[in-house]
């Protein structure tokens, strides 16, 4: 049991150094933004789509690639009022159940999707439909399906606790998996 949360956990920390890594789009982010917004103002002319598009791309990429590591610390939506004062251990079962039949095949099933969505814009070279936007679309769209197999290895990381707490005998609060209502301190 010991093998699995160490497995867990270097998920989780890979998640983590990434999603800490790609906050930094924030700052570009803040910074194409106010470039944006006060060459406007001042009449400045700039290719405005272009930013206009970096923004979108940069909201896109840091989405992207927190999902995973949001997974992971239960800061994900979800309706935990039906769960709240069951057990851990019923808690355990049901996220398990919900695991196992609906989020790996659903994320499973977008990212194998997703893949084909962007091998098509790559062979299309898909890029803006403006003449001054920004080129290879396919980029940001690699991205995005890439923010899916985050988010299927973070299910990977919970589901490897939720395994030590059913079979391994260990409270879920020992282990380090947050199922259920969460305060999370991201």
């Amino acid at each position: 049991m010991n093998t699995l949360l160490a497995a867990s956990d270097a998920i989780a920390n890979a998640l983590r150094r990434l999603a800490h890594w790609s906050g930094w789009l924030l700052i570009v982010l803040m910074c194409v933004t106010c470039v944006d917004v006060v060459c406007r103002k001042l009449g400045i002319p700039i290719p405005y789509t272009v930013l206009q598009e970096m923004e979108w791309h940069l909201h896109t990429a840091i989405f992207s690639l927190w999902m995973g590591f949001n997974y992971v610390l239960n800061a994900h939506p979800r309706v935990d009022s039906y769960t709240e004062r069951l057990p851990s251990r019923t808690r355990a079962w049901i996220e398990l159940a919900g695991c196992v039949l609906l989020a790996l095949p659903y994320v499973a099933t977008v990212f194998w999707y997703g893949m084909d969505f962007v091998a098509t814009a790559y062979d299309l070279q898909e890029g803006s439909d403006s003449a001054v936007g920004i080129p290879y679309r396919w980029i940001i769209k690699w991205v995005m399906v890439a923010g899916f197999a985050l988010v299927i290895a973070g299910i990977v990381s919970v589901l490897l606790r939720v395994v030590v707490v059913l079979w391994g005998a260990r409270d879920a609060e020992e282990v380090g998996l947050r199922i259920g209502h969460s305060a999370s301190e991201v």
